[in-house]
């Protein structure tokens, strides 16, 4: 007997994903149900792919739901690292950190429309934090008439350089290197974006505030800048794509008087990047070039850095990835650094890891080695800095 009941398909698709029991075969929207007949087919990557809770034919066609659980163990030489020892701290230096637990609900809609929610889970130590639902990660929709025009609206993430560009689930190290974690923005924000093609160039344009309610970042609107970014993007050849990336953040503004709230535009008021993918054959290459100006703090100086990453596909499911990345004046970032943040002049990193794809993207074992050289400068003083870090994840999506 075959069920195309929409509803029955979405207690199936649920249970099949929470309990670990699949009676799917081919088709992800239809189960078998007939003790009679032989078992039917089934294989262990597609739990990440029965995620499917309602298909219709209404104004909702679709509800999935998505989520991701990123963990990693960390083990740095680095002796601001939490607990190694940091004053008055009782993590240990080396140790497994719950970096992102996400889920959601994405919505297919009619008249080529998709809403899509997502919330930052607790990820303490123990999960013994005060709320289950730490926040909102994302909240936007989406409307796609044609392959060539889209607008989105609501909170989202940037587009700037390929490394931060690039989603969570799919970045190929670990930890995205610390030029970019420098001048990226620390959250998502709330506004509008809109990507088109044009005289042969694909545009991404978007506006956004940055002010937040800290509770459960949501916008705070009064006095709280703003963000503009402007990208473009083309195919140099069969196989090379080059981006050109530039954004701006008010790095004047201040939040509002009589709210809790935070600040979650970059730290430099412009940023340029030029940027380049390209594949071939099992090789594939991104590099991106980025400079940043007018730090809001007045910390550190303007910035400049770069990022080169190669990748080799030895077979189907084992990748290796190497990376240099260079930043003139930064904060230390991961995975180097999980608790206070020493500034780092001529920061060089070089990294050098795997990816092994058990089921693609939905599941895969990550990690690798990174050793980085600066100087460490503080109170008008400068000092060598060398650190050693390895890292070891698994990184699960559906």
């Amino acid at each position: 007997m075959t069920s195309d009941h929409p509803l029955r398909n979405t207690l199936l698709g649920a249970a099949t994903f929470l309990c670990g029991a699949s009676l799917t075969a081919g088709d992800y929207e239809k189960a078998i149900i007939d003790d009679k007949a032989p078992i039917a087919s089934w294989e262990f990557c597609d739990l990440f792919k029965n995620n499917t809770l309602y298909k219709g034919d209404g104004f909702i066609r679709s509800i999935k739901f998505k989520g991701r659980y990123h963990g990693h163990y960390v083990s740095s030489s680095d002796d601001h690292l939490l607990g190694n020892p940091a004053p008055n701290s009782n993590v240990p230096s080396d140790f497994w950190e719950h970096r992102r637990w996400r889920s959601g609900l994405e919505f297919g809609l009619a008249h080529d429309l998709k809403l899509t929610s997502s919330f930052n889970h607790d990820v303490t130590r123990n999960f013994n934090g005060p709320h289950f639902v730490d926040n909102l990660d994302e909240l936007h929709i989406q409307w796609s008439p044609s392959d060539d025009f889209w607008i989105r609206v609501g909170k989202q993430k940037l587009l700037i350089t390929r490394e931060y560009e690039e989603s969570s689930n799919r970045i190929l190290t670990p930890e995205r290197s610390t030029i970019v974690n420098n001048v990226a923005p620390p959250g998502k924000l709330w506004g509008i974006a809109v990507g088109f093609e044009a005289a042969g160039f694909e545009h991404r344009a978007s506006l956004f505030g940055v002010g937040y309610d800290n509770d459960f970042y949501w916008p705070a609107f009064e006095g709280a800048g703003a963000v503009f970014t402007y990208s473009l993007s083309r195919e140099l050849t069969e196989n090379t794509e080059v981006f050109f990336d530039y954004m701006y953040s008010d790095t004047d503004a201040s939040p509002a008087t009589g709210f809790t709230e935070r600040y979650d535009a970059s730290a430099y008021e412009h940023v340029v990047a030029l940027g380049t993918e390209s594949k071939w054959g099992r090789f594939g290459l991104i590099t991106d070039v980025i400079l940043a100006s007018d730090r809001r703090d007045r910390t550190l100086d303007d910035t400049w850095g770069l990022v080169i990453l190669p990748y080799y596909d030895i077979t189907d499911k084992l990748q290796l990835v190497a990376r240099y990345s260079y930043a003139e004046d930064a904060r230390l970032a991961r995975p180097q650094q999980h608790a206070s943040q020493p500034y780092v002049d001529g920061l060089s990193t070089f990294f050098v890891g795997f990816n092994y794809y058990i089921c693609g993207h939905n599941l895969k074992l990550t990690g690798g080695y990174e050793y980085a050289t600066g100087d460490q400068f503080a109170n008008n003083t400068s000092n060598d800095y060398q650190n050693d870090s390895w890292i070891l994840g698994v990184r699960t999506s559906w």
